[in-house]
């Protein structure tokens, strides 16, 4: 008696590790933001760069777009001070940064963007996101409010600006506050990288390629070798060297 005992409590336990998994696997393919297991997958890089409100510096940075389908998600990355900086967008704040861009690029056609109007915040609306950081991968998290403007580098160059201010995170940590500045051809590479129908198209080639992924990890080799890249300059940009049709 005293050896089925032992056998029944590991029989029991093993039962409850199962019904655990199960349950998890089927709340995870009800989650409507659930594409499937897949990694990470890179949507490439754009060479962009961040400037100070008020500054005409551009300071070139590298801003890496990636695609995590099993949360639907695309995350962005720049380093700033060391920082990994991650800004993640669900399928909503994706729809309202698009939304915001085709405006930009409709008032620059239009020419109807003015220094006066550069001053407001969110000129082309705002959402909510979550943004981690951190010198070794997201130490912190926090959800700032992340701003559509726009700037004049030059009194013919306005850019479209992404920028947020620091927010207190749970752990006591402030976020950065970032000013990411986008020309009307970068804009389009952007939207690219944002494009609905081409994510959905990847899952389902990722669906032909692959059966099943048991086990998803954001933190895979994709991730680390952007978070291993160097910073950027602190060297201006000249403004020749940035695509850009006069205003």
């Amino acid at each position: 008696m005293k050896r089925i005992i032992p056998l029944c409590l590991l029989i029991a336990t093993l039962g409850i590790v199962f019904l655990s998994g199960a349950c998890a696997s089927t709340s995870k393919k009800h989650d409507p933001d659930f594409l499937g297991n897949y990694p990470v997958q890179s949507l490439g890089v754009l060479h962009l760069n961040i400037v100070k409100r008020y500054s005409n510096d551009l300071l070139p940075r590298d801003i890496s777009f990636v695609f995590e389908p099993s949360t639907n998600t695309v995350k962005f990355h720049h380093k700033m001070m060391g920082d990994n900086i991650w800004i993640s967008l669900k399928k909503k704040e994706r729809a309202l940064l698009r939304e915001a861009i085709e405006q930009y690029l409709t008032a620059f056609a239009d020419k109807t963007l003015t220094p006066e109007g550069a001053k407001k915040k969110g000129a082309f609306g705002k959402t909510g996101i979550l943004m981690t950081w951190g010198l070794f991968g997201s130490a912190h998290e926090a959800y700032p409010t992340l701003r559509f403007d726009y700037q004049f580098i030059t009194p013919h160059r306005p850019y479209f600006i992404l920028a947020n201010a620091t927010t207190r995170a749970d752990d006591g940590a402030n976020c950065p506050a970032i000013r990411i500045a986008i020309s009307p051809a970068q804009c389009q590479d952007v939207l690219k990288a944002l494009d609905e129908p081409a994510l959905l198209q990847l899952v389902e080639e990722l669906k032909a390629d692959y059966d099943k992924y048991d086990e998803f990890n954001s933190n895979t080799s994709a991730v680390k070798n952007i978070e291993n890249t160097p910073e950027g300059s602190d060297t201006p940009v000249k403004q020749e060297e940035v695509s850009f049709d006069e205003f």
